[in-house]
């Protein structure tokens, strides 16, 4: 399968959502898109390193990516440095060329820690605050968010969309922008009526908040890659605010230790919930390199 047989040849994609969770170096590739056949399949078992993930952005064209720290890591940056910096010093301009970061923060970085992150990628720290799982005090994340704005750089929000409208405010009044993870991530509440919902509209109007299309299984009640629930909401905001979304493949899928989804499958899913080749192309493209000023 060649470049551009999935993807689009025509321009770059960026992938605003995936994670790199080996360390193996690029000079050890071992051709990890050309199994034989007939080979034993548990002689090429993944290791989610950025060679396995290059496989994937070779298919489906994708020229930049925004990398996650991965949850196990904690506050330890040195996996999430270290891919960034190898996708972005890669002499042979392999796919993806480009890539920024988005770290897990500990309350008490110190700001020479904060700028070391800056120069070395990074562009935006993640914010665990589902009910339940959050990492921080609400308050302790208000003043985090300061501090990064400081820095130019965004938050990364892990919330369940349907508690929107009960941190609607307190979101308006932090700087800067807040990306949420997984199409809003609404798992209580799947109705556009919901409170939930409108709240995300209204901070969307206000210039507050983009959303990305990724992960729509982490939403569904049963897991499904085309849930019809999950692909309403979908909807329901590109059509509301094309220039607010940007895309992710969720790879390697941690949230699935087993069977992983099909990534080609999932991009058909977006391409055909996005029909308009302008806006597709907006959306896959144009507001990510806004959004992470990327140049792909």
């Amino acid at each position: 399968m060649n470049r551009g047989d999935l993807g689009n040849s025509e321009y770059g994609l960026i992938d605003c959502h995936a994670q790199i969770l080996g360390l193996k170096n690029s000079e050890d590739e071992d051709n990890l898109g050309e199994i034989e056949p007939g080979k034993d399949i548990e002689e090429k078992k993944p290791d989610f390193s950025v060679n396995e993930y290059r496989v994937l952005c070779d298919k489906l064209s994708i020229t930049g990516t925004v990398l996650l720290q991965p949850e196990d890591c904690g506050h330890d940056h040195q996996v999430l440095i270290k891919t960034i910096t190898d996708v972005n010093q890669n002499s042979e301009k392999k796919t993806p060329r480009v890539a920024v970061g988005i770290a897990t923060l500990d309350l008490d970085a110190t700001d020479n820690e904060l700028e070391n992150l800056k120069a070395s990628g990074v562009v935006g720290a993640q914010f665990f605050m589902k009910a339940g799982e959050n990492k921080y005090q609400w308050d302790d994340a208000e003043r985090l968010a300061w501090r990064i704005h400081d820095l130019g750089w965004h938050v990364d929000l892990k919330i369940d969309g349907s508690d929107l409208h009960e941190v609607e405010q307190r979101l308006a009044s932090w700087p800067g922008y807040i990306i949420l993870h997984h199409i809003g991530l609404f798992l209580r509440t799947k109705t556009l009526k919901q409170r939930g919902f409108k709240a995300l509209t209204r901070l969307i109007d206000r210039d507050k908040i983009w959303v990305k299309l990724s992960a729509p299984y982490n939403s569904s009640r049963k897991g499904l890659i085309n849930d019809p629930e999950v692909a309403d909401i979908a909807r329901a905001l590109i059509s509301w605010a094309p220039e607010r979304m940007v895309w992710g493949t969720n790879w390697p899928h941690p949230e699935h230790s087993d069977t992983k989804p099909n990534d080609f499958q999932l991009y058909q899913m977006f391409c055909d919930w996005i029909p308009e080749r302008s806006r597709r192309k907006m959306i896959l493209s144009e507001n990510p390199a806004t959004l992470y000023g990327l140049s792909v």
